[in-house]
């Protein structure tokens, strides 16, 4: 399939925006059977969130929606590049994307937390978001400075779960946007059901490969910190060249249910091996998409069926891992992992301080 746009079917005004009209580009192959779903698109755009959206089948676009122009006159588009240019570049994300998480996917599939349905990439002062639909179907979407990042990532969810309404499919929880709620005291696993600790104290594990001193002790301290039952299951940094400390609670008897297809040590030395992997993936998401858009990669959520991972970098190739397994959590547990990001980075620039 031939994966282009006609002239003719490019940037056609038919919105309601009241800012400016969206511009709107089709594949040559897409129908107007389409056409409520392009508009579903154009309708989840605002300059104060989500800036371009994206549909891809199989790895091969069918239409995209975007406010660039407004953005143009606004000067919020990168210096330099004009609106249509841009329009290509961020297609161009959602190709290589299509591609890089798929095998992102396959590499996740191992911790036994299901698929990967939504993951956030943050470049520089830009965001880029890649949702699940369907098989084989995706949504990416862009919102350009880091203020636009949630609300961008909301509308994207939003959006989402409204195509699954329109296919009369159960939408995902993307990010946890939607907050399900807890389980009432009979349905929470008692002590004869899943033995095992109950608070944060007693389930936690630590674990530490180098990383010595009082950096390191601290660094370990603002992780364990940073760990909730309710949400941030595991946190850890790690640093390639000297190390890793990690930090858990996946010992509490209300996580039991996770564990029907692993154990916890096992689920342990896969968090284990995918740090000792993401160095390397980071480096080839650089390398794929900085011809596509400016800036590195600081800021990743692999949002799967059960829960998300969390890589926040940390400079000099030391990273931030974390993770919860609530879905209903994901978005509290991200908030946990930008609290301990700060108060991480804080120690490294006084680090650096001194050193100088």
């Amino acid at each position: 399939m031939v994966d282009t746009a006609e002239s003719n079917r490019s940037d056609i005004s038919a919105g309601n925006s009241s800012v400016a009209e969206p511009a709107r580009r089709l594949a040559a192959h897409v129908t107007e059977d389409s056409r409520q779903f392009v508009e579903l698109c154009a309708g989840a755009l605002d300059p104060a969130g989500l800036h371009h959206v994206a549909a891809y089948h199989r790895g091969v676009f069918n239409y995209s929606v975007d406010i660039l122009d407004a953005l143009d006159s606004s000067g919020c588009l990168p210096a330099g590049l004009e609106t249509r240019f841009c329009r290509d570049l961020y297609i161009r994300v959602g190709r290589q994307l299509n591609f890089l998480l798929d095998r992102m996917d396959r590499a996740l599939r191992p911790v036994e937390s299901g698929r990967l349905i939504r993951t956030v990439l943050r470049l520089g002062e830009a965001s880029v978001f890649h949702y699940h639909v369907r098989p084989g179907e995706y949504l990416t979407g862009v919102s350009l400075g880091r203020e636009n990042e949630e609300p961008g990532d909301r509308a994207m969810a939003r959006l989402a779960t409204r195509f699954a309404a329109v296919l009369r499919q159960r939408g995902l929880n993307y990010g946890g946007f939607e907050e399900e709620p807890k389980p009432s005291e009979s349905d929470r696993p008692t002590r004869t059901a899943a033995p095992g600790p109950t608070g944060k104290e007693e389930a936690l594990h630590t674990d530490r490969l180098g990383l010595l001193g009082p950096e390191a002790d601290r660094i370990r301290e603002l992780c364990v910190e940073a760990l909730s039952s309710d949400d941030l299951h595991y946190a850890a940094y790690v640093d390639p060249r000297a190390g890793l400390i990690s930090t858990d609670v996946l010992e509490l008897a209300e996580l039991a249910p996770y564990f029907r297809n692993i154990t916890r040590p096992g689920r342990r030395e896969r968090y284990q091996d995918i740090a000792g992997r993401l160095p390397f993936v980071v480096a080839r998401m650089n390398h794929s998409l900085k011809a596509v858009l400016p800036g590195r990669l600081t800021r990743t959520v692999l949002d799967v069926d059960e829960g998300a991972l969390y890589y926040v970098a940390m400079g000099n190739g030391a990273f931030l891992l974390g993770s919860t397994l609530h879905q209903d959590r994901v978005f509290h547990a991200d908030l946990r992992m930008n609290m301990l990001a700060n108060s991480v980075q804080e120690i490294i620039k006084e680090r650096d301080w001194n050193s100088n």
